[in-house]
């Protein structure tokens, strides 16, 4: 999906300055601050700044808004790690599959054991077809380990070997 339409057609419509309410919700099961936090797909740095404010340490990341470090998921590397908190709200469900197991590498490349992965997804009408049951199951084969899940939000902890 190009950077033109995603600005035009989905970033104009996040006017919302406070963070999502399922990460209010899931901070909970975060390490201490000042822990250091992966923001994929920042957007306007909602989160980012809600998770600042806690006193984590943030790299925020997308292709649009001009918010954090510029990169495309599924094409670029992400910012070297680890981290212990990485978040992809709203942003994997418009990644194809190529692309979004180029985005899951390199989550396994940046974390660490103890890393904690949030996402966050919903049935835009411009996203692919995905299913969050799939996803997590493919994770747990990959060591991590559901902490919790809903239809279409989940929460994983790494487990296992660095």
């Amino acid at each position: 999906m190009s950077r033109k339409y995603l600005k035009d057609r989905w970033c104009v419509r996040c006017h919302r300055k406070g963070p999502t309410p399922y990460m209010r919700s899931v901070v909970k099961h975060f390490p201490s601050s000042p822990a250091v936090v992966l923001d994929m797909g920042c957007g306007n740095g909602r989160n980012s700044r809600f998770m600042e404010s806690l006193g984590y340490d943030v790299t925020p990341v997308d292709m649009v808004d001009g918010y954090g470090v510029e990169m495309t998921l599924g094409v670029d590397s992400l910012p070297d790690g680890p981290y212990d908190v990485i978040l992809a709200n709203y942003v994997l469900m418009f990644l194809n599959a190529p692309e979004l197991t180029q985005v899951l590498n390199e989550v396994e490349r940046v974390c660490k054991v103890g890393t904690v992965f949030v996402v966050e997804m919903y049935p835009a009408k411009e996203a692919f077809d995905y299913d969050t049951a799939k996803l997590v199951g493919s994770l747990e084969r990959h060591e991590w380990k559901k902490i919790r899940q809903s239809k279409d939000r989940f929460v994983v902890v790494k487990c296992g070997k660095e």
